[in-house]
């Protein structure tokens, strides 16, 4: 996106009202964790904002937090039953018969973004709704190559139903299975593929001495990657805006290995918002 004076103040209103929301839903998901002993982490560019910002990144529009799977499946189930803000509603990709990526989210439907990217406006709209992601951490395996090439074959059946493939995205013989396993993959129920995706995901033992994310969407920085289960034995707190929010003790080494100097900011023309083209916010609490 071309950042111009035009535009400017359009993205920096939107910003201030997206971190007011999505602060508030982390709040939300933070007390429901912590009153049902629910262990959680801040993630990616909401770790890297604790850490180098003390808030959000301020060109971010989005949460990411992580569970090991045990705490990711005690959430979906606890927390429509215990969040006190009935605005607030988990997506569960799983309960959908189209299919974006393996990641469930925690929506406020108060809120509408229009204009989205395509590709951000799957599962009827669902997308429109400012979201905390909710990652998976499961356990590496003792053939972890493997299981990733599964995961990878599952994930590429799975996208037989979305509601379209941009096929220009792939070249060589990437192309020719973006053309294969999805149209094998439309045969097959979409509940089916999830079940057998999560099963290749949580086959590894718990005795490993390292974590994946399993439910990403399969392309760096962070997929593939193995998270040593001693970076979060303990937890430590980091800064978003007032409130602090559980962090891996391991935090640093954490976002070295994601992004070489975390510190270090973007160039300037790479500081905007990553899920929309243009945008319209409705909602009872715009401001």
């Amino acid at each position: 996106m071309e950042i111009n004076e035009e535009n400017k103040k359009a993205i920096e209103d939107y910003l201030k009202h997206i971190h007011d929301v999505n602060y508030d839903m982390l709040c939300e998901i933070d007390r429901v964790c912590s009153e049902n002993g629910i262990r959680y982490y801040l993630l990616a560019g909401t770790l890297l904002g604790a850490l180098r910002h003390g808030d959000f990144i301020p060109w971010d529009d989005d949460v990411d937090i992580v569970f090991a799977r045990p705490d990711y499946e005690r959430f979906l189930k606890i927390f429509p039953s215990s969040t006190k803000r009935e605005e607030l509603k988990v997506v569960d990709y799983r309960d959908y018969p189209e299919f974006f990526d393996f990641i469930s989210r925690v929506v406020d439907e108060s809120v509408t973004i229009h204009n989205l990217k395509a590709d951000d406006d799957y599962y009827n709209g669902r997308y429109s709704h400012p979201g905390v992601d909710l990652f998976v951490f499961d356990n590496v395996s003792s053939h972890f190559k493997a299981q990733l090439m599964a995961l990878r074959i599952i994930y590429a059946l799975a996208m037989g139903h979305r509601p379209f493939i941009d096929h220009a995205k792939y070249s060589g013989l990437h192309k020719i299975g973006a053309y294969i396993l999805p149209a094998i993959g439309k045969m097959i129920p979409l509940r089916k593929l999830a079940g057998l995706y999560e099963y290749i995901a949580s086959m590894g033992r718990s005795g490993s001495g390292g974590w994946f994310i399993s439910n990403d969407q399969q392309r760096l920085p962070y997929w593939g990657r193995i998270y040593p289960k001693k970076w979060f034995k303990r937890r430590v707190l980091g800064k978003i805006r007032d409130k602090g929010f559980p962090c891996p003790k391991g935090a640093k080494q954490e976002l070295n290995m994601i992004y070489g100097d975390y510190m270090a900011l973007p160039p300037e023309d790479k500081r905007y918002p990553e899920h929309f083209i243009s945008m319209e916010l409705i909602g009872k609490d715009k401001a």
